[in-house]
């Protein structure tokens, strides 16, 4: 599998962070290649037209350009932005996927994204769980009708990555970041997206200082990559509750902790999140 990720040259430590980290993790055939973003300065010096911030169109212009370099053949690719993070089961689940699902009619396949939805939330972790029940390690949900945001990795089908590179193209001036738009695509049809469950992939720290955002931490945000982190395949729930514990005392002191008795380790902590995000919103 080739592997592209979108670095700003600035930005020399999230290069590093994400080459270590998947060094640590690849399997022969696996390889990481650097696409070095388009900044702001490019924005601005050519007039991209459209509502988007200067680093949102910097951001979509990245990931449409990435995909026009690689448009000769018909291998499928993973695209991702310099936060995300592979596990020790990354590579394995991923290929096992693409083998059951070569006759499936898709696009794009995330192996990680943002729910902001709190029905649809409670949905995924009871998925989780049952999943978990039944011993099944990993199954494509499709996002027509989601409500999802970001792109820090998917995967672009190679019989498909002409059709997607035609619709990135055609949108000539940029009025929505480029996970929102691609969600449009899913939801007219436009576009086959689907998403692995649960996420093969994850977020690194470097998510929640992201070079789009400006205005400093968001809480919020805070609170979706955490849920991120923990419905994620490989994670750590003892390292999650920690990181929990810290990020409630910082953002909702006044608010006790919502605590199911009888539930398990797992529930408990999803409802701490779910408590937390609750109080910060108000």
């Amino acid at each position: 599998m080739d592997c592209f990720y979108i670095n700003l040259d600035s930005a020399e430590d999230r290069r590093l962070h994400i080459e270590k980290n998947f060094a640590a993790y690849k399997k022969p055939g696996w390889t990481l290649t650097c696409f070095p973003a388009i900044d702001k300065a490019y924005v601005e010096r050519n007039n991209i037209a459209g509502a988007a911030k200067p680093a949102e169109k910097g951001c979509f212009l990245s990931h449409q350009i990435l995909m026009g370099q690689h448009l000769g053949d018909d291998k499928t690719y993973l695209i991702m932005e310099d936060d995300a993070a592979f596990g020790a089961r990354t590579c394995t689940l991923i290929d096992m996927l693409l083998e059951r699902i070569k006759y499936l009619d898709w696009d794009i396949l995330f192996t990680d994204i943002c729910i902001a939805n709190m029905l649809t939330m409670f949905e995924l972790v009871k998925r989780r769980r049952d999943l978990g029940e039944k011993k099944i390690d990993i199954e494509v949900m499709n996002l027509c009708g989601v409500e999802f945001a970001g792109s820090t990795a998917y995967i672009v089908n190679g019989n498909s990555k002409r059709k997607v590179h035609k619709a990135l193209s055609a949108y000539t001036n940029v009025d929505l970041p480029y996970d929102l738009f691609l969600r449009q695509l899913s939801h007219s049809g436009a576009l086959n997206v689907h998403s692995v469950f649960p996420f093969v992939t994850t977020v690194s720290d470097y998510c929640d200082d992201s070079q789009i955002k400006t205005a400093g931490p968001n809480p919020v945000e805070l609170a979706l990559n955490m849920f991120r982190k923990m419905i994620w395949i490989e994670r750590n729930l003892n390292r999650c509750r920690s990181a929990l514990e810290l990020f409630r005392n910082t953002w909702c002191r006044e608010e006790p902790p919502v605590k199911i008795v009888g539930a398990d380790e797992e529930m408990n902590t999803f409802m701490f999140l779910f408590s937390s995000m609750a109080a910060i919103r108000g």
